[in-house]
């Protein structure tokens, strides 16, 4: 039996079981392998031993065109078989703007889902599921993308022509990084001010044609471009749009929420007493795009870790240190720092996927709220949702890394897979919001909470509870106090590690909210939160660790799992998730705060220590089960490391072999090129 094969028969769970729980039903299971295979076979790809066409040289043109290649069979793979699997995540499971039709499912079509009157949903939305055009969300400037309030382009309205003008007034005004609008988009979605008798009534949404559905030139008025290589999404035009000077129709505003009449009066639709104003509503696109990167990032350090683990099972290099030395070669997965690495990396992958689902949940509350004009939620749901994605993407990112280093030199070719990964996973810490401003939007919730239970007044009922411990700790001083004397088993129960975090980032809170509070007394408040910004974002780190591990623990009991095995791998898995956390913090805004505020012992730490190990030991038989139950399929991977049949040498050695590179051209060039290595020698020679 193959090491590959040892590992899998080590199991102490069926996989399958938990593949179930990732995609939440069988028949999602058989489907979405049903359209992998259609797609992978449309593809070219379902020979693993050939080098897959994206390593064959392609420049950036060449990317671009497979990038296109490849959104078309699974665009139309989703209408002609009626289902969404590549709506979010395409298929390598990297966020749909990575296709050059990603955006046209995801940002344009929810825009106009969320602002569109009725009518406009119902002639774009058709227009949009068909593919008769392909939308962009243009709303990142040169100068601006996280502060959505400082956007420069303008919509000016003509009431002579009945038109908006749209027009970047500045170098810095142009639409600079939105997918698809290089080469690939006929419409957008274009966040512009809008000016009606000169007034300006701030950032709306507006649906611009930017391509000429005939040609597919540009329309006059608009200057298109590419943005050139990245570090990964290669695949498709991240780009550039200059407005001079457009003229758009009125109907080109998204009308549900703002008007403007044909005489140039602005309105505003009438909402509920107490709901929030459109200047927050209109956001709403931003939510939903965070979640789905939360979602996103789970798989693709998902993917990172399967490949490492894979590669791990199989590599063998080396002896443990004072081993005999007649003793064969070690797999590398056999060494604690390895298997230590790599199962951490694996529970923070399920980590993030339990968060997003559970936001999920919330998402779609929120949703049918919104349809009744309900927005009481939308305050907690979007600070919520700028934590996890900090939060997630900072994790998904570092430990994509990690997984790249641990394959040593051969993960850092880019045949492993591993550094497209690495490059697509870390781009999301700055995709919708700059990660250090999304905390700094969580905690901006998180104080005003604290401020109106401080007063008196109503708190959000999502966190009610949690901002009166908040308040109990500033009204004694925030003086740290024993939760309970726990035993060694006692600690390690989830409902212990779950109350023991919630209080941690309760009395973080509390001591980040008293010196912001203190320092207003002695400066502005711009001057207060920038000298408090490190003590306030490690109370937004806290609290979404708890939130997390909230979400985490729910998935382990049998009720949800129904499995009794898969429930203790995933405790297994949570009490690893809860401890590493504990003990080699990611990010470390607040290391040492379970100490700091009195949670928790130096003994206790040790016994944490010694725990952690024996997780270890629990989990290094399902490793391979673990990265399986992800149902990866090899093309998904696109790496010589990583395919399920574990036959890295020879499939590295064949798709080197394959590379353009190799086949003796690249030599002759270089040879027989002005200023090559012929000439190099002729001239050493001399």
């Amino acid at each position: 039996m193959d090491l590959m094969q040892q590992a899998r028969a080590s199991s102490t769970f069926n996989p399958m079981k938990l593949t179930v729980i990732i995609y939440d039903n069988e028949a999602t299971v058989s489907a979405r392998r049903a359209a992998f295979h259609r797609v992978e076979d449309a593809l070219g790809l379902l020979d693993n031993m050939k080098l897959p066409h994206v390593y064959s040289g392609l420049d950036r043109e060449g990317l671009y065109l497979e990038g296109v290649r490849r959104a078309r069979v699974i665009t139309n793979d989703m209408i002609t078989h009626g289902h969404s699997h590549f709506k979010w995540l395409n298929e390598r499971y990297q966020i749909c703007n990575s296709s050059p039709f990603g955006m046209n499912f995801l940002m344009f079509r929810r825009t106009i889902e969320l602002q569109g009157t009725a009518e406009q949903r119902r002639y774009w939305l058709q227009e949009i599921d068909q593919m008769r055009i392909n939308g962009a969300y243009a709303q990142t400037e040169l100068g601006h993308g996280t502060f959505v309030r400082g956007i420069e382009t303008t919509a000016t309205f003509d009431v002579d022509t009945d038109t908006f003008t749209i027009h970047c007034p500045t170098p810095t005004s142009v639409k600079y990084w939105p997918g698809g609008l290089g080469f690939s988009c006929s419409h957008a979605i274009v966040a512009a001010r809008l000016i009606t008798h000169g007034k300006d009534h701030g950032v709306h949404m507006f649906i611009v044609q930017i391509r000429s559905l005939e040609d597919f030139a540009p329309v006059r008025g608009v200057e298109l471009g590419d943005l050139g290589m990245k570090m990964a999404y290669n695949g498709t035009c991240n780009g550039y749009a200059r407005f001079n000077y457009l003229r758009v129709p009125r109907s080109s505003l998204l009308a549900a929420h703002a008007q403007v009449s044909r005489d140039g009066t602005y309105s505003q639709a009438q909402a509920k007493a107490g709901t929030l104003p459109l200047s927050k509503r209109v956001y709403s696109t931003m939510l939903d795009t965070r979640r789905n990167i939360v979602r996103c990032v789970a798989f693709g350090l998902a993917q990172a870790a399967t490949i490492t683990a894979r590669y791990s099972i199989v590599r063998e290099q080396g002896r443990l240190m004072f081993s005999d030395a007649a003793e064969e070669e070690t797999a590398i997965i056999t060494f604690k720092s390895q298997h230590y690495r790599l199962l951490t990396l694996i529970a923070q992958s399920y980590a993030i996927l339990f968060a997003a689902k559970d936001f999920d949940f919330r998402y779609d509350q929120l949703v049918r709220e919104q349809e009744n004009d309900d927005h009481a939620r939308l305050p907690f749901m979007h600070a919520l949702s700028t934590g996890l994605k900090a939060w997630a993407t900072t994790i998904a990112s570092a430990g994509a890394t990690e997984a790249r280093k641990m394959c040593g030199g051969h993960g850092y070719v880019a045949l492993s897979g591993l550094p497209e990964i690495e490059g697509s996973v870390s781009a999301t810490a700055t995709f919708e919001g700059e990660n250090y401003v999304m905390w700094q939007q969580l905690v901006v919730y998180l104080f005003k909470q604290v401020r109106a239970s401080c007063a008196g007044q109503d708190v959000d009922a999502e966190v009610k509870d949690y901002i009166g411990g908040v308040r109990s700790y500033l009204g004694n001083g925030g003086s740290p106090s024993r939760i309970q004397s726990c035993d060694k088993k006692t600690l390690f129960d989830g409902s212990t590690l779950v109350l023991i975090y919630k209080k941690r980032s309760q009395r973080v809170l509390a001591a980040a909210y008293s010196s912001y509070r203190d320092m207003c007394n002695r400066c502005s408040a711009a001057e207060a939160w920038n000298a408090c910004m490190m003590t306030s974002l490690a109370a937004g780190q806290a609290f979404v660790e708890y939130i997390v591990l909230e979400s985490f623990v729910k998935r382990t009991s049998p009720s949800a799992t129904r499995d009794a095995p898969v429930s203790q791998a995933l405790s297994h898995l949570f009490s690893l998730f809860a401890l590493t956390t504990i003990t080699s913090p990611t990010p470390s805004f607040a290391a040492g705060s379970f100490l700091e505020h009195g949670l928790l012992t130096p003994d206790e730490l040790n016994e944490i220590r010694v725990h952690i190990n024996e997780l270890l030991a629990s989990l290094l038989p399902n490793i391979a089960a673990l990265t399986d139950a992800w149902d990866f399929t090899d093309s998904s991977l696109c790496s010589a490391l990583g395919c399920k049949d574990g036959n890295v040498y020879e499939r590295l050695l064949s798709w080197t072999r394959q590379l353009p590179a190799n086949s003796g051209r690249a030599v002759e060039k270089a040879w027989e090129a002005s200023e090559g290595i012929e000439e190099f020698f002729k001239a050493s020679r001399l």
